[in-house]
């Protein structure tokens, strides 16, 4: 079963995904042109790819948890040690993409205000 925390993060993922593909819908300008249109399809099949990735990749670490998580519970106490400590490896992992994750958004986020500043 999935942690509560992953699953917020999975969701900030999506949310993320879901708002970069409006904002930058909205930075087209107001009426879509021939363009414009063109552009909000390819924003949204880019969002759709990678809502696919994100979802292949989740799928895959909850097999590999969940089937080191069915291991650590048959091992013996030098196994359980290996075990966690691959757990460990992988949590740390894990957290490493999410804060270059994090950091993504958040520069993304910069270079779209900055391109949505108004200009004087």
């Amino acid at each position: 079963m999935i942690s509560h925390p992953l699953k917020r993060r999975w969701l900030a993922v999506t949310i993320f995904v879901f708002g970069t593909a409006i904002c930058s819908a909205q930075s087209q300008g107001g009426a879509p042109a021939g363009g414009a249109v063109d552009a909000a399809a390819k924003v949204r099949a880019d969002a759709a790819k990678s809502r696919e990735q994100a979802n292949a990749q989740r799928d895959r670490m909850i097999a590999e948890y969940e089937a080191l998580a069915k291991q650590l519970k048959d091992a013996t106490e030098a196994q359980k040690k290996v075990i966690l400590e691959k757990m460990q490896e992988r949590k740390k992992a894990f957290e490493e993409a999410q804060n270059a994750l994090h950091k993504q958004i958040r520069d993304e986020q910069r270079r779209q205000r900055q391109n949505t500043a108004p200009k004087r």
